[in-house]
């Protein structure tokens, strides 16, 4: 069966893990457990927890989801290869024979003006690894065209990029079955693994006994029925980390709103006979009588469209159950009264036009001038911002005692940007001031120096080189 445990702490979640672990042991000593991660710092971070709590974590698997889902196909479908012929780096050096094959034909003029002037190639091998990263997506998220694009038909609606990229894929498909590859691809291989799985009256043979899925912030909607199917057969526990106790698939940004509205109202004045929403049932269910909306906690609207799509992917799974581990926040600071209103979906927005609502305003909090939960720091450089952040993090430490290196994270947006800068500042620090750290998510150039020292000579020089 397929568990889904709800709760915004995710080390709650990893406690649940724990827990079942524990009381649940599998049958098979040596079988592995299998834990889908998104990353290897969650992996490794899971692996340290579970070594507190069980004095070791061995035997222990932490794959990512895509390279699951198609060892799950090898197991239950008989003639699916190891190796997708499909695999990214398969489709880049396959479309960069083809793309020349192809750049008479009228669909790819755009490509082909792209690639003027390329004598060595280096166009051909950029486009080729764009177009291979694209199709690699498409088969996540977009399985669907892919198979109408192989049956030769169009998608409507997606303009004019289509055009060249669905006769591109096409070629890809007919080229791959010539060199004689199996022709089996994540778009046209899950709806023959989950019919198998769901007529399947006994479980297919090696298969894990359970699975469990944790910090995974959002999973595609094929991953889900392709773990839906299998959860028929094995137990898996999906544990998802919910900001909001209650159901939010439904709450819209502000921001889009707004946009909404002005669309109506450029639709109203230029009198045109176009729908103003493409599915005209759910207009309704988006303003009440008023013509208002309750958007709920408008910060999570606003900056959690990834997590309110996947609650509703959620909510549409069928013979799932649903566990609750939600932990209340006390309202003693700043952040934790932000934590808590979107706990509870609320919004103390203060809607006032004139001093006197906001003087009458009953979502008034009084906050303490010396709270430093939540800080903002404008800073002139980079290498600014982690110098300040070096001093509060001293400070921080010597402030509580518990507080240990291990507990904190520190993210941005663009790692290797910030590495140098990072590296200067934690790692010349004298050794009273001195703070272990690691960076992660470099990278190969940026986190191996004797890498970089040699690929920067050979990108100078323009010449293809290997290791």
């Amino acid at each position: 069966m397929l568990r889904v445990y709800h709760s915004n702490r995710l080390d709650v979640l990893e406690a649940l893990m724990e827990f079942i672990v524990e009381r649940d042991r599998l049958d098979d000593p040596f079988e592995p457990e299998i834990v889908l991660v998104q990353s290897t710092g969650m992996a490794q971070w899971l692996q340290m927890t579970l070594s507190q709590k069980f004095g070791i974590a061995a035997n222990i698997d932490f794959p990512l989801p895509a390279s699951f889902i198609w060892d799950m196909f090898v197991r239950v479908l008989p003639d699916i290869p190891k190796e997708s012929a499909f695999s990214k780096q398969n489709m880049s050096w396959k479309l960069m024979t083809l793309l020349p094959q192809l750049l008479e034909c009228e669909d790819f003029t755009l490509l082909r003006h792209y690639l003027t002037d390329d004598a060595d190639k280096r166009k051909l091998f950029q486009l080729s690894s764009r177009a291979a990263d694209l199709f690699d997506q498409y088969l996540v998220y977009r399985p669907d065209w892919l198979t109408q694009w192989e049956a030769g038909q169009m998608v409507d609606g997606l303009g004019e990029a289509q055009i060249w990229q669905a006769p591109l894929w096409k070629a890809l498909v007919e080229y791959t079955a010539e060199l004689g590859q199996p022709r089996w691809h994540r778009a046209n291989v899950y709806q023959r693994f989950i019919q198998t799985l769901e007529n399947a009256t006994t479980s297919p043979t090696g298969l894990p006994s359970r699975v469990f899925i944790c910090g995974i912030s959002a999973l595609p909607p094929v991953y889900l029925r392709a773990l839906q199917a299998l959860g028929k057969h094995i137990e898996i526990h999906l544990l998802f980390t919910n900001p909001c106790r209650y159901y939010w698939g439904d709450i819209r940004d502000p921001a889009w709103l707004a946009k909404l509205v002005a669309r109506q109202r450029r639709h109203s004045f230029e009198e045109r006979d176009l729908p103003l929403f493409r599915d005209n049932q759910r207009a309704g269910e988006l303003f009440n009588s008023d013509g208002e909306q309750d958007v709920g906690n408008p910060m999570l609207a606003s900056w959690g469209k990834l997590g309110r799509d996947y609650i509703y992917l959620l909510s549409e799974l069928e013979n799932t159950q649903e566990l609750d581990a939600f932990v209340d926040i006390p309202p003693d600071n700043l952040l934790h009264n932000i934590q808590a209103d979107i706990l509870e979906l609320e919004s103390r927005a203060v809607a006032g036009v004139n001093l006197e609502e906001y003087a009458r305003s009953d979502n008034k909090r009084l906050l303490d001038p010396n709270d430093a939960s939540v800080t903002f720091h404008i800073c002139h450089s980079p290498q600014r911002e982690v110098e300040i952040l070096h001093d509060r993090l001293l400070a921080m430490l010597e402030a509580d005692p518990t507080l240990m290196p291990r507990d904190i994270i520190v993210m941005v947006a663009d790692i290797d940007s910030y590495s140098p800068f990072i590296q200067a500042v934690f790692g010349s620090a004298p050794a009273e001031r001195y703070l272990p750290y690691a960076i992660s998510d470099r990278r190969a150039r940026q986190s191996h120096p004797v890498f970089a020292g040699v690929y920067q000579p050979a990108v100078v020089a323009g010449q293809p080189f290997c290791l």
